[in-house]
């Protein structure tokens, strides 16, 4: 007895349900989990391989293959890529991944060698991508170093003990502008905590993390937001933002190193946990000052 053939468009509409599922995941994850653009590219390219494969298990239907993959492609597209352009490879890879999970399993019987090396081509893709690419393309976005002066400006101390408001003469100042409601603000504390204190010997460099109330942030609130954390870094409130304003940055995290004579030397907005290099380049720069 034969089976029945199964429609082009009814796995046309599965592919599309898996390609919708893989783009609340993928999302969901980056949102709630971590902010790490390589976990993003990862578990979108598992997700759209195994999917894929099930698809063509039922009917190797290629215009499904492109299905599958158009919610991810489309979104990261209009959210990621606009932003951030370099990393056009996730859609290039996301897109040679569906189309071998589509034909991986007629591959297998087919041509094993051949599958099996598509799929270790792949992975060593990706891994160069995730290891190589993607960390020095986001040290080289986020940095911008200068050599310009710095508005006045004085900060309002929320934590106890000495807390650096302003520049001092001689010594070396990183702000941290902070929000307790940024995710990536909080994946950057950790890291921000271990340059401190790998740097702890080194008295002319001062850290203080500033928060403001258009991040809908108290004194109050902030600190013990930061209490929790263990994070032993001075700080203090930036009321209105005014002081993140007036060195021309636009949202958080974002971090201002000035010079032993009160010179703006970097500047970045931004954070990804991608960025590996993170805590040796911050460390590096701030001992050369």
């Amino acid at each position: 007895m034969n089976q029945k053939p199964v429609s082009n468009w009814k796995i046309r509409f599965v592919a599309l349900g898996f390609g919708v599922l893989a783009l609340v995941v993928v999302y969901g994850t980056t949102q709630v989990y971590s902010n790490d653009v390589r976990l993003m590219y990862l578990s979108g390219a598992v997700l759209l391989f195994c999917a894929a494969i099930w698809v063509s298990r039922r009917k190797e239907d290629w215009p499904a293959a492109i299905i599958l993959v158009s919610p991810l492609l489309i979104t990261f597209s209009c959210l990621v890529l606009v932003e951030v352009a370099f990393l056009w490879p996730h859609l290039l890879l996301w897109l040679a991944t569906t189309i071998l999970g589509l034909a991986f399993v007629r591959l297998l019987r087919q041509r094993r060698g051949l599958a099996i090396g598509l799929v270790v081509a792949l992975l060593v893709s990706s891994i160069g991508y995730c290891e190589f690419y993607i960390p020095r393309q986001l040290a080289h976005k986020f940095d911008r170093f200068t050599d310009s002066s710095a508005p006045a400006f004085a900060l309002q101390p929320v934590s106890g003990g000495p807390v650096p408001l302003s520049p001092t003469p001689g010594k070396i100042l990183l702000i941290d502008f902070f929000s307790t409601s940024c995710a990536p603000c909080i994946e950057e504390l950790p890291e921000l905590a271990a340059v401190r204190a790998e740097l702890h010997n080194n008295h002319d460099i001062q850290f203080v993390i500033a928060a403001s109330e258009l991040g809908n942030d108290t004194p109050d609130r902030f600190r013990a937001f930061i209490e929790r954390r263990h994070v032993n870094i001075p700080l203090a409130f930036d009321a209105g933002g005014k002081v993140h304003d007036s060195f021309g940055l636009h949202g958080v995290p974002a971090l201002v190193v000035l010079d032993r004579e009160g010179r703006v030397r970097l500047t970045r907005t931004g954070y990804n946990s991608a960025e590996t290099s993170f805590h040796h380049d911050l460390v590096q720069f701030l001992r050369a000052l």
